[in-house]
């Protein structure tokens, strides 16, 4: 995975293509059937290239055209993959102590409310949570180290349990901002840091709520100030094993890791082995000289990396038949208006140049994958990505 693409997709079409032929040995493998329409003759627009989602790029920019067999069809605008954000949110002590300190200000060493490192974070989460690129997200809100000190061998208090109910439920932006913003002013740091309780809580969370939201992309985002430590017998070991057993190797879900300080480098490798093990393959780290502009920075970032559509629903005929996977292709029209040839491959392993993509199975049926080379091409802005149903796929070389 690319941990940061900035850039988005200018357009994100679906082109619909009825079938034009059958292949009975493709369909019955796919354990479907394809539907058969009449081809329309667009051949002068054709530049040759074999599958759906062919471009012939005209003056005035790309253009689809039909495949070597004709196929043609409707244009459908298509929407991503909705995102899910759940912040599991840090309220161990040290928020409360200012970024050159450690420990527990509030109790052993107080400064002032407003040198707080928490309040700074506070802010950044706010301008994310109402900024209008968030619009459409669905975002939740758990705390963790949000109890006293005092509990922290409390085996109520330690248990997965206590940390996978949401503070604020996963609701769409930007009616969910005022809530969360008032859950987020409300919490006070007071505990410690357990952080793999954190992590296995909001997976038991995250996994109930997708259950619910079949086709939903739902990802933890862990906001925490340090390494995991003093509460509940916490340590890196413990966090790493609960960030890696909830991806489960990319079946399950990503944990990325927004460091607020990570002042030494135990807090830097602990945080970027996290965020590895969650499959994000580092931590996002904050300037303590500009803790809400870097928060901020870094929150804006994650939203780009995990919105980027390189996982796609593959949409039903519109006529109601049965879907064919065999008879599903991909079109790509570069930043420069230009055709990319696309092609299946297999699995993941059998990715290469840009165009490449393959199925990955999801709770819902399957979803087209692009590989990396792909989807670097298609987050340039100023690409478009089509895809199409009913011409039969053109496959790629198998490594």
């Amino acid at each position: 995975m690319v941990l940061l693409r900035s850039a988005t997709v200018a357009a994100l079409v679906l082109i619909l293509i009825g079938a034009c032929s059958s292949d009975d040995d493709e369909a019955a493998d796919a354990g479907q059937t394809s539907t058969t329409h009449p081809s329309i003759d667009l051949s002068s627009s054709s530049n040759g290239a074999a599958g759906a989602g062919v471009y012939s790029p005209p003056v005035n920019g790309c253009e689809r055209a039909p495949d070597d067999a004709g196929c043609i069809g409707e244009n459908f605008e298509g929407e991503g993959i909705p995102l899910d954000i759940y912040v599991m949110f840090d309220l161990s002590c040290s928020m409360s102590c200012s970024v050159d300190k450690q420990g527990c200000c509030r109790r052993d060493d107080p400064v002032p409310l407003e040198e707080w490192r928490i309040q700074p974070v506070r802010e950044a989460m706010h301008q994310f949570l109402q900024d209008p690129a968030s619009k459409g997200i669905g975002v939740g809100l758990g705390f963790f180290g949000d109890h006293d000190s005092s509990e922290d061998d409390d085996p109520q208090i330690c248990s997965v349990e206590n940390h996978s109910d949401a503070t604020v439920g996963i609701d769409r932006l930007p009616d969910a901002a005022t809530g969360l913003i008032s859950a987020l002013d409300a919490g006070e740091p007071q505990g410690g840091t357990p952080t793999h309780l954190a992590i296995e809580g909001s997976c038991v969370y995250v996994n109930d709520w997708r259950n619910m939201n079949l086709g939903h992309k739902v990802v933890i985002l862990l906001v925490t100030d340090g390494v995991p430590e003093a509460a509940c017998d916490a340590n890196i070991e413990l966090a790493t094993d609960a960030a890696a057993q909830c991806y489960n190797g990319g079946k399950g879900f990503q944990t990325y890791v927004l460091g607020v300080v990570a002042n030494n480098n135990n807090s830097l490798d602990q945080l970027n082995q996290i965020a590895a093990a969650g499959g994000t393959e580092r931590a996002y780290l904050t300037d303590k000289n500009d803790i809400a502009g870097s928060v901020l920075e870094a929150l804006n970032a994650i939203r780009a990396d995990a919105t980027i559509p390189c996982t796609l629903p593959v949409p039903a005929p519109r006529d109601g038949s049965p879907l064919d996977y065999n008879y599903v292709n991909l079109g790509i029209c570069d930043a420069g208006g230009d055709n990319l040839p696309t092609f299946y491959v297999p699995s993941a392993a059998d990715c290469g140049e840009a165009g490449s993509w393959y199925y990955e199975e999801t709770p819902d049926g399957r979803a087209i994958q692009l590989c990396d080379a792909t989807c670097d091409a298609v987050s340039v802005s100023g690409a478009e990505l089509f895809f199409s149903v009913g011409c039969k796929r053109v496959d790629g070389p198998v490594k």
